[in-house]
């Protein structure tokens, strides 16, 4: 099976081109850094938004899945590249997905979007796949209009497969930020607890993505026409837990806990009226991650048969 990933030089590319080559004719591509590793993974400098070099790189590679990896997550509130979530996201994802189709249209193309489409999370259950989307960020509202697009090629009849993967906030053993900034204030000198600690968040270790990717391309046939998957760890952690993992890892300089009523965290947030619009929507999302729950529903991943075997737990002991 020939298989092409994008952003093969990326945090999550990179492990995915490393893991599927021994099995798979592997194509990754990369755009600002270099190649992410050796052969037998064939490398190739692609620009997502040239047309032209999309197309020459699907006649290239003529793959039989793609692992659409390569996106932008946010942008400086100031500049000339405040668009670029959306073109890149959004309308590179549709480019890919058309050429993908246009040269085997039994391609399994899987896109990796992110929980962040749902918006806030909710107060008293886990979000489904089947809730709907109200995404208050630039890449929430990216990627989910990258879903859109997908979606809509696969009505016209122009990509028979699309596997969509909202992932939960990814961490390995030597990257955590997404983790950190719900316990660490910036700088790393004081974990911070908001409220009791006992909110509790969804996450997604990479070894834990790698194995999915490694399930769905062992029997692809069960991931035909368009399909959408929350993919997270088997169980939430709680911010208190979390606290408790990174003291025991020893991987922080021991340092103290600082303890921050949400309400006094929620004012502040209101009061960043003078930002402009995405920063003032982007800061109060913040807060409303560390304050409540963002919990994502697992079962249908579950339903599959996979079963994620990494934890957090594992992964940092």
């Amino acid at each position: 099976m020939r298989i092409l990933i994008t952003g093969g030089s990326g945090f999550i590319g990179s492990l995915l081109c490393r893991t599927l080559s021994p099995r798979f004719e592997v194509t990754g591509t990369f755009f600002r850094h270099g190649p992410g590793g050796p052969p037998p993974v064939r490398w190739r400098r692609l620009d997502v938004l040239d047309p032209a070099s999309v197309e020459r790189l699907f006649r290239e590679a003529a793959p039989d899945a793609v692992i659409h990896c390569a996106g932008v997550k946010r942008v400086p509130l100031f500049g000339k590249d405040r668009d670029l979530p959306r073109r890149v996201n959004g309308e590179a994802t549709e480019l890919l997905g058309f050429q993908a189709g246009r040269f085997n249209p039994r391609c399994l193309f899987v896109y990796l979007s992110s929980v962040s489409v749902y918006g806030p999370g909710h107060p008293e259950r886990s979000l489904r796949e089947e809730d709907p989307c109200r995404p208050a960020g630039m890449s929430g509202t990216s990627k989910l209009e990258g879903e859109r697009s997908l979606c809509s090629l696969v009505e016209r009849g122009m990509l028979q497969n699309v596997l969509v993967l909202r992932l939960a906030p990814c961490y390995d053993r030597t990257w955590t930020r997404n983790l950190e900034r719900r316990i660490l204030l910036p700088g790393g000198f004081s974990y911070v607890r908001y409220g009791s600690g006992e909110q509790r968040m969804s996450a997604l270790s990479r070894d834990n993505l790698a194995d999915w990717m490694d399930f769905v391309l062992s029997g692809r046939d069960r991931f035909g026409g368009f399909q959408v998957y929350n993919l997270c760890d088997g169980r939430p952690y709680s911010f208190n837990e979390m606290i408790r993992i990174f003291r025991e890892s020893g991987r922080k300089t021991p340092c103290p806990d600082l303890s921050v009523p949400p309400g006094l965290l929620r004012r502040f947030y209101a009061l960043a009226k003078a930002w402009p619009r995405e920063g003032r929507v982007s800061l109060r999302s913040y807060a409303e991650k560390i304050c409540r729950d963002m919990v994502y529903a697992g079962e249908k991943m579950l339903g599959t048969g996979f079963r994620p075997v990494h934890s957090l737990e594992t992964v940092l002991r």
